[in-house]
């Protein structure tokens, strides 16, 4: 009995241990090794649950088998950013199979056949995910992306506002006028928003197609108040700002871009330009 416990105790403990480094790895870019936890952190938990079961211990058996799932569902993620694509999409079904009613699951099956072109399977997945969450707003936002891809502007643009109104804005003292305003806070403690950031990126993005350029301008701004971060905003709003000829502000979002994302080409040339408009 001793043994066994033992053995439990080394397995979990491997398994948390790659668990929180394929977590890390994911989180900075390094899909192979996250691939490769997280596979040793599934098969470490599955061997408990086997082992559970075989000893008549169900309850404990199926909790770890509920977290060998888990690891399992990250694995086909880490599979889907290394565009392995097909490979990503057996992982999903069979997760799908064993529990049809998770929305992470549609929504990560959704990804996937985006990925692969099959768009509007892929926004019946999303409908599947938001028929068990349907106050999701990063599932409504992509749904919206995949409308976005399809030329499908309007929408996109409707589904972005739903995703938009699941998370209500807060007060805060970003105030702005258009075109002429600051990205950045006056305030060095703002008040925090809900990180609804890519949704307002995305809405940017359909509201250029649209030739709504201001109001582009606008939710790119809104973009960053939710995460003043977030690199493709950056990098849009620094282009917009040039258009509407804002070349100081567009130099702030081009330097805040290069320190989140050092020797960014997109940024160094938007800064030279910035710095050649400001000189003249």
């Amino acid at each position: 009995m001793a043994k066994m416990a033992n053995k439990l105790k080394e397995l979990d403990r491997t398994a948390e241990e790659n668990c929180k480094k394929g977590r890390i790895s994911f989180k900075v870019g390094r899909f192979e090794d996250a691939l490769a936890a997280y596979g040793e952190a599934a098969d470490a938990w599955k061997e408990m649950a086997d082992l559970l079961f075989e000893k008549g211990k169900e309850t404990r058996g199926k909790e770890f088998l509920e977290k060998a799932l888990e690891a399992r569902s990250c694995y086909g993620m880490a599979l889907f950013k290394l565009e392995r694509y097909g490979e990503a999409l057996e992982i999903v079904d069979a997760a799908l199979e064993l529990k049809p009613e998770n929305p992470t699951e549609w929504s990560n099956r959704g990804f996937v056949l985006s990925a692969l072109g099959r768009n509007e399977e892929a926004l019946e997945a999303f409908e599947e995910a938001l028929a068990f969450d349907p106050k999701s707003s990063k599932i409504l936002t992509s749904k919206g992306i995949v409308y976005f891809r399809m030329g499908l502007l309007k929408k996109a643009l409707e589904t972005f506002d739903r995703a938009l109104a699941t998370e209500p804005r807060k007060a805060s003292d970003w105030a702005c006028k258009i075109p002429r305003f600051s990205f950045f806070s006056r305030n060095k403690a703002p008040i925090m928003k809900p990180d609804n950031a890519e949704t307002w990126y995305w809405k940017g993005n359909v509201l250029l197609e649209l030739g709504e350029r201001e109001k582009a301008l606008n939710s790119l701004r809104k973009a960053l108040e939710s995460n003043p971060d977030h690199l493709n905003s950056l990098l849009s709003g620094g282009d917009l700002l040039c258009e509407f000829a804002e070349y100081g502000e567009a130099f702030k979002c081009y330097i805040r871009a290069l320190k989140l994302s050092p020797g960014n080409e997109a940024a160094e040339k938007g800064k030279e330009f910035c710095e050649a408009k400001i000189n003249e």
